[in-house]
């Protein structure tokens, strides 16, 4: 017994030796590289396994893999995310490189659906992924411009050319009627907060142009969007899924290796206006002036010593005194590594981007990382995503609710040419009421700066080989600060105005003054998340399910405050204005704000697939918001799809769609989502606020509830084709939709006309729908030689309608002298949303006088909603060159020229402003009134040149320098239109009461075409 106690150690190691050495003679290690067949650069993360088994492994930085197989493997199997994959023969051999080729063949992806992941082969829903390849390229400052045109369904239009600033983002049309129709936005499985980060006004200057919640987000950590378009898809996040999803996943350190690869890039933008208004110069303006007087009956004597009254001798271009040529760079910095289950990425960036306009300007540094961590192997992995950004602001004076002295650009395009910038004292020259342009740049400062964090953390365990659990938190929080100055030197009767808190003027007047005012808004949010999921195939069968539950709560917190009356006088031109907040004598506190609301849910999908040939898609979600009364807090919304993969039949194969098509599939679906959008945290609530503005307490009736609130609800119904041909070269999708929305949140006036408050929320009566079609087509039309040529379309079509309103609904206020009141824009039944209304313009009569149809009433002539819209991407590839050209266009609406209208004028020469060539030479009478009509109703319809990017990729053979390449991009480099503004592309905020506008041209800050060169390097 003790002999044998003392042989088991023995036995033991000499059993492993020969297990060792036994295991050893079974077993031949294989090397080799794997490369870009395109370019020979390598590729990194490339996966590698022996054919029939799990073993493999991942290419370094340099491409290069070793790998430990079974001595009878006879093929390894290589493949990558983006490229077709390559069986390699290692029967005989110990080393084997492969050269894979970039593949058009989309169907392998692997596309984020929310929850989970699905291949593009099984998507039963309405689903698009734009990955990093095919970005748009150049100056980019939020990530919808990177989709722009991108993909069918998906409307991105720019509320202005203003560095940041926030676009209009319809994904298949427009329905709600009160919110402002902006997808879901969720990053790596976090929904971010909807809605501003920033306060929207400067305080010494109206409203300006809301700011792009996605500014704080660095496009070159992007890997992929993705974008759930109908109610099958979006489903799965119920009550915030109606105007669609967008999916942000961000790039890991998945192809770092174990030695880790360090990417730097860099580039220069220089942009300058792609268009200004033809104006008239100093002699044509006042040979024009002295007529327009004649006209309007002076005689030439007077008409001459009138106009030498109103010339001061100069010939300024104002055009010029506020516009420059911007000058922009960007420089990124990522690290990624990956090894024994640890993968990480770090990366920093640093945007410094001016606009046209002078003072306007884009600063933010971002830093993210994103660490996975395996833990007792396979069984547990943690996930860290985390993102800070500090963002810079700097706004000219610019609003969208300018009166008749006009905000910057409306004072430059209308500022009489003759005028000089400055007084022979060196003081800003200010004649009157009129506003000098220069004088507003000098005079007007406007900053903020947005510290976002976003992170989350997610646990999975691998509880069987079928069964996972996921826990996720996460947290989004914005503070912001805007603070602005207004100069004691600007002229009273120039800028007026004083600001009025809960009832009590203030009597801070600029002039003499100064102000300066000071805003924070702070909002957070708060995500936990519990869910399970299943994947098991049996036989034939798949099953993928999921289930889950989700608590998510925000918080919005708003102060400010305003100062004037400096401690230290600014009179003289030579005198310094300290623009610092604590340099005034008086301050007042505006009145604040806070608001929580919660959102919780359950949800389920179930995917299921019977052998490679039928697909279904079941999904509900349940949620409950506290922004409804008790009795309708919750609602849950279903959502079904199918899908028929034709040509896995065995009668298909053979029949004569097998010879052309490798893939014909059919899909079907249909649901519901809910919306909240625009809603206020209490609006169920009656709320009053008692608040001390300085002159004692007081309490004010804010809002009368409505108890019975409940959801906006959508339902959708579709059906599209996919098709693919036998040599992959083409891909062809193509989806009909037909949306319908009810029961829609309305801020409506209070029944009896007797309510404390004039208005409150109800769910009005009435639909709104949207249908048409959506395609996408590419084809690879030259693969087989050195000179690659692939293209790709989309298009999109939408008819929409509303049907069973009580009443038309009007918005669209329309600014300028004598337009009080004026709007151009109205809901009807049997026409689509924001269809345009205004007397129809028919020229001027023998005296010059406008000339209308109808008596001038009222008549509908067409809507602002674009009824197509398409993208055309052109890939040329030759050697190591590469070269992308871009071009969208976009038609069937018409835009409204609220700047032509409230400036560009005969009378305006009258009254010393300037219009343009075509004005102030036409025959309109100087006496004839602006109003609102066709004459300023245009045609939008465009086509753009709005991307084009020439690469060229180095062949490298330095140990430490593995990738060089170098690049050249304009953006907007042509437009053919017949809109006679800056761009037809265009959205300016004209709400009333709070409900949106679509399609008006108000001073908008121009859309600058924009030249940018870099280079990216991979050590």
């Amino acid at each position: 017994m003790n002999l044998m106690k003392l042989a088991k150690p023995f036995m033991t190691a000499a059993f492993v030796c020969l297990f060792a050495i036994f295991s050893h003679a079974q077993t031949k290690t294989v090397s080799g590289k794997v490369t870009d067949a395109k370019d020979g650069s390598p590729l990194v993360g490339a996966s590698v396994t022996a054919k029939g088994s799990r073993t493999g492994t991942t290419t370094g930085a340099d491409g290069s893999y070793k790998l430990t197989v079974p001595s009878g493997t006879k093929t390894l199997v290589i493949s990558s995310v983006g490229f077709g994959s390559m069986e390699v023969d290692v029967a005989n051999a110990s080393s084997a490189n492969a050269s894979l080729t970039a593949t058009t063949d989309n169907l392998a992806d692997v596309v984020v659906v929310g929850y989970g992941t699905r291949k593009a082969k099984d998507l039963t829903g309405s689903v698009a992924k734009v990955t990093e390849k095919d970005f748009n390229k150049g100056q980019i400052s939020s990530p919808e411009q990177l989709l722009q045109g991108r993909t069918p369904g998906v409307l991105v239009t720019p509320a202005t050319g203003e560095p940041g600033s926030a676009a209009t983002i319809n994904i298949r049309g427009t329905g709600s009627i009160s919110g402002n129709n902006e997808p879901l936005y969720v990053i790596d499985g976090v929904p971010l907060i909807q809605g501003g980060t920033l306060g929207s006004a400067s305080g010494v200057e109206g409203g300006t142009t809301a700011k792009n919640p996605l500014i704080f987000l660095n496009p070159n950590d992007i890997e992929s969007m993705t974008v759930l378009k109908d109610a099958s898809a979006a489903a799965i996040y119920g009550s915030r899924g109606a105007n669609g999803v967008i999916l942000i996943t961000t790039k890991t350190g998945a192809r770092g290796g174990k030695r880790g690869t360090f990417n730097f890039g860099a580039n220069m933008s220089v942009a300058n206006t792609a268009r200004r208004y033809d104006l008239m110069d100093a002699q044509g303006f006042l040979l024009a002036a002295k007529k327009a007087n004649i006209d309007g009956g002076a005689d030439p004597i007077g008409a001459a010593d009138a106009v030498k009254l109103i010339d001061k001798g100069a010939n300024t271009d104002w055009q010029d005194q506020i516009y420059r040529t911007a000058i922009s760079q960007n420089y990124n910095l990522g690290w990624a590594y990956n090894n024994k289950g640890t993968t990480v990425r770090l990366s920093g960036s640093y945007d410094d981007q001016q606009g046209v306009v002078r003072n306007s300007s884009l600063k933010r540094l971002t830093t993210r990382a994103n660490i996975s961590q395996k833990i007792l192997g396979d069984k547990l992995r943690l996930d860290v995503n985390m993102t800070y950004s500090n963002t810079k602001n700097q706004y000219p004076p610019l609003s969208n609710n300018a009166g008749f002295q006009g905000s910057l650009l409306g004072a430059a395009l209308q500022s009489n040419p003759t005028y000089p910038v400055y007084n022979p004292d060196g003081s800003f020259f200010q004649p009157g009421n009129e506003r000098n342009p220069a004088q507003m740049l000098a005079y007007f400062d406007d900053r903020d700066k947005i510290n976002r964090f976003l992170g989350n953390a997610t646990l999975t365990w691998n509880i069987t080989k079928n069964l996972a659990y996921r826990g996720v938190l996460g947290y989004d929080n914005s503070q912001s600060q805007r603070t602005s100055f207004a100069d004691p030197r600007l002229g009273s009767n120039a800028y007026g105005g004083t600001n009025n808190i809960f009832g009590r003027d203030l009597n801070n007047q600029i002039s003499g003054n100064g102000r300066t005012t000071r805003q924070n808004l702070n909002v957070k949010s708060l995500l936990v998340e519990h869910y399970f999921t299943y994947d098991n195939t049996w036989g034939n069968h798949t099953l993928n399910a999921v289930a889950g539950y989700s608590y998510q709560n925000f918080e919005t917190q708003y102060d400010g405050t305003v100062g004037w009356g400096l401690n230290t006088p600014v009179v003289a031109p030579t005198d310094v204005f300290i623009k610092e907040y604590n340099n005034f004598k008086n301050y007042a506190t505006f009145v604040p704000n806070y608001e929580r609301n919660e959102l919780q849910s359950v949800f389920g999908r179930a995917n299921y697939s019977y052998a490679d040939r039928y697909f279904l898609t079941a999904t509900v979600r349940t949620d409950g918001s506290s922004k409804f009364g008790s009795n309708n807090r919750y609602a849950t919304f279903p959502a079904f799809a199918f899908k028929w993969k034709l040509m896995n039949e065995a009668f298909a194969q053979k029949s004569f769609l097998g010879k052309l098509f490798s893939d014909v599939s059919f899909r079907a679906n249909y649901g519901s989502l809910g919306s909240q959008d625009n809603l206020g945290a209490y609006a169920a609530l009656n709320l009053q606020q008692t608040f001390n503005p300085g002159t004692g307490s007081a309490t004010r009736f804010i809002q009368q509830g409505n108890p019975d609130l409940k959801w906006e609800t959508l339902t959708t119904t579709g059906f599209g084709i996919d098709l693919t041909s036998k040599d992959r070269r083409l891909n062809i999708t193509v989806d009909y939709y037909n949306t319908k929305r009810k029961d829609m949140l309305f801020f409506a006036p209070t029944p009896g006309g007797f309510a404390p408050q004039a208005n409150w929320w109800i769910n009005l009566d009435g639909n709104v729908i949207n249908k048409g079609w959506e395609g996408s087509i590419s084809y690879a039309i030259l693969d087989k030689t050195k000179f690659k040529w692939d293209a790709s379309f989309n298009f999109t079509t939408v008819n929409n309608n509303v049907e069973g309103l009580p009443a038309p609904i009007n918005t669209g206020v329309v600014n300028g002298q004598g337009l009080t009141g004026a709007f151009a824009q109205t809901l009807t039944n049997g026409n689509p949303i924001f269809t345009w209304t205004m007397p129809v313009f028919q020229g001027f009569d023998g005296n010059g006088n406008a000339r209308y149809a109808a008596g001038a009433a009222n008549q509908l002539v067409g809507t602002a909603l674009p009824k197509f819209y398409a993208g055309f991407t052109n890939n040329f590839t030759y050697g190591r060159w590469s070269l992308s050209l871009f071009f969208n266009a976009v038609s069937g609406h018409y835009v409204y020229n609220n700047t032509a209208n409230a400036l560009f004028l005969k009378g305006s020469l009258r009254n010393a402003r300037n219009v343009t060539n075509e004005v102030g030479n036409g025959p309109e009478n100087p006496f004839n009134p602006g109003s609102v009509s066709t004459r300023f109703l245009e045609k939008g319809d465009f086509i753009r040149l709005a991307n084009a990017n020439l690469n060229y990729q180095f062949s490298l053979k330095s140990k430490y320098l593995k990738t060089l390449n170098v690049f050249a991009s304009g953006q907007n480099l042509f437009l053919i239109t017949k809109y006679s503004g800056i761009d037809p592309e265009v959205n300016v905020d004209k709400n009333i009461n709070g409900i949106p506008s679509r399609g008006f041209d108000y001073t908008q800050y121009p859309r600058p075409t924009v030249f940018t060169i870099g280079a990216n390097i991979g050590f």
